[in-house]
C-alpha cells in the first residue's frame, strides 16, 4: 500500500474492502475490523484506512462527482450513500424518490434490496414491491416533467408576449 497516494478513493476503498474481508471477515470501517486490525498490529490494514479517510476528505464534503452519469462507484460506496440517504429523509416516498434519482445507474432490484436493509418502513413489503414503486417513480417522474414541458412549450410564448421585457427583441 505504500503507492496508495496515488490511487483513487474507489481503488482505495476496494483495497480496504478486501482487506477487512480477508482478514477479519467485517465490513471495512468497521469498529469490530478496526479493533482487531489494531490488536493484531495490522499496519497495512490501518494505513489503508488512514489513506481512505484523508482521500474521503480531500475529495470534499461537498463533492457530488459521484452523482455523473459516468462514474463508477463500488457497491460499498453507493450501500453508505443509500443508508445515510435512508436515515436522512424521514418518508419512505422522498427516501426511495432522492435514491433512485442518485443512483441512476444501479439496478433497481438492487436499490430495492438496499433500501429494504436500511429501511424498517420497508419491512413489509418485498422486493418486488419496493421495485415497482421504484419505477413508478422514475416513470411518474418522467411522464409529468414531459406532460408539464408540452404545456410549456406553447404557454411561455403566449404569457412573455404580454409582458413588455418578455418579447423577443431583433
Amino acid at each position: 500500500m505504500h503507492e496508495s497516494k496515488a490511487l483513487t478513493l474507489p481503488e482505495l476503498e476496494a483495497a480496504l474492502t478486501m482487506l477487512a474481508r480477508e482478514r477479519y471477515d467485517a465490513e471495512p470501517g468497521s469498529a469490530e475490523a478496526d479493533a482487531q486490525a489494531a490488536q493484531a498490529g495490522d499496519g497495512e490494514y490501518l494505513l489503508a484506512h488512514i489513506h481512505c479517510l484523508q482521500a474521503r476528505l480531500e475529495s470534499g464534503a461537498d463533492d457530488v462527482g459521484w452523482i455523473a452519469p459516468t462514474a463508477r462507484n463500488t457497491p460499498v460506496q453507493s450501500l453508505q450513500r443509500i443508508r445515510a440517504l435512508s436515515a436522512m429523509f424521514p418518508d419512505l416516498f422522498s427516501a426511495m424518490f432522492v435514491i433512485s434519482a442518485t443512483h441512476v445507474p444501479v439496478p433497481r432490484e438492487r436499490l430495492a434490496l438496499a433500501i429494504k436493509q436500511f429501511r424498517r418502513d420497508a419491512d413489509t413489503l418485498s422486493q418486488d414491491d419496493l421495485t415497482g414503486l421504484l419505477v413508478s417513480i422514475v416513470n411518474g417522474a418522467n411522464q409529468a416533467f414531459e406532460a408539464v414541458l408540452r404545456t410549456r412549450k406553447g404557454g411561455e410564448r403566449k404569457a412573455s408576449a404580454a409582458l413588455p421585457w418578455g418579447k423577443d427583441t431583433e
